[in-house]
């Protein structure tokens, strides 16, 4: 029976090397996770609330890395967006996983803090999915073609723009919750207009443009459209819990 699950499955493997799979070199016993917070509790939160901006700001980084590969057909720079990911992205999210699981699951937080753990759980949440569509953009890049290439700051479809602005989106929402400041999240729900305005604008000259010779171009194009403007709703979703 295990010669034949063998050759199903294929045997195990011979050695203890670690699979090829498991990328991310991180050791949690470094998070220093206990049972009673380390010390006062707001520091502990704010040390959380570090975290997670600086993951934010990978986040909002990689995405626009990504754009940037797609828009320029670099297929280098496609590749260093899913480094990156790999070397600080996973990491990060490894990292405030394990403290916002831990703090709100083993320690005993009063109801208020409790609240800060689960606000940042919800955002580490979506920042996860904001950073699968950057690599999402970044596997497109040998497949579409956009005409300005050589531009360095120009695409025909405003993609340039819709990054910079979902990115600083990204930055607003998290502020908004790590500084509690209401105007941020304000700011961000605004910005939105900007980006429904762009993605409105390049969706009607794709399908006023497109024919059978460049529908499967324009198909990647249109899908890099999605990915951008769905981080820029989920910065929207993010902002709506502190306004």
């Amino acid at each position: 029976m295990a010669k034949l699950l063998g050759k199903f499955f294929g045997d195990a493997p011979k050695s203890a090397e670690t699979p090829k799979a498991f990328t991310i070199q991180i050791d949690p016993a470094k998070f220093n996770l206990s049972t009673k917070p380390q010390g006062p509790v707001h520091i502990q939160l704010e040390s959380l609330k570090q975290k997670l901006t600086k993951l934010s700001s990978n986040v909002e980084n990689n995405l626009m890395l990504s754009i940037r590969a797609a828009t320029k057909r670099n297929i280098e720079l496609a590749a260093s967006a899913f480094k990156f990911d790999e070397e600080y992205i996973q990491k990060g999210k490894f990292e405030v996983e394990y403290l916002t699981l831990a703090y709100a699951s083993f320690q005993d937080l009063g109801e208020e803090q409790l609240g800060v753990v689960r606000n940042a759980r919800m955002i580490l949440q979506e920042l996860e999915r904001i950073a699968q569509f950057a690599l999402n953009i970044a596997d497109k890049t040998e497949y579409v073609q956009f005409a300005n290439v050589q531009d360095l700051h120009k695409d025909e479809y405003g993609l340039k723009p819709m990054g910079d602005i979902t990115a600083e989106m990204i930055k607003k929402a998290v502020e908004a919750f790590v500084s509690g400041n209401s105007k941020h999240a304000r700011e961000t729900l605004d910005m939105m207009k900007e980006i429904q305005e762009l993605y409105d604008k390049a969706v009607l000259k794709i399908k006023s443009s497109v024919n059978d010779q460049n529908i499967t171009n324009l198909t990647g194009v249109l899908s890099i459209l999605d990915h951008v403007k769905a981080s820029a709703d989920i910065s929207c979703s993010i902002s709506s819990n502190f306004c």
